[in-house]
């Protein structure tokens, strides 16, 4: 079996001096490699931080009033949403 062990592979890229994982980097991209679809969206999302912020958008844009006026007790349920909404914010917030 020829297939090279990834774990070892990381894990002397791990071991290894910044100088010499910045030339290893560096052979890669003159390889061809380039960064995929899944590195492109963390580093514009995750890493970032944008991501949790258009969750928390996105959520609270799918508040709808049309509900709330045809019954209008599903107030508490939509203020009770945007306070758990904005309670994780804050606590997300203290934990940055």
């Amino acid at each position: 079996n020829c297939a090279p062990d990834v774990h070892a592979i990381k894990e002397a890229l791990a071991l290894a001096l910044p100088s010499v994982q910045g030339q290893m980097e560096n052979l890669a991209v003159d390889m061809g490699y380039t960064p995929g679809v899944l590195a492109l969206f963390y580093k514009v999302a995750i890493g970032s931080g944008v991501a949790p912020l258009v969750i928390f958008m996105g959520v609270g844009a799918m508040t709808d009033f049309g509900p709330l006026l045809a019954n209008p007790r599903t107030l508490l349920l939509g203020a009770a949403a945007q306070f758990g909404i904005f309670a994780t914010v804050l606590g997300a917030l203290t934990l940055n």
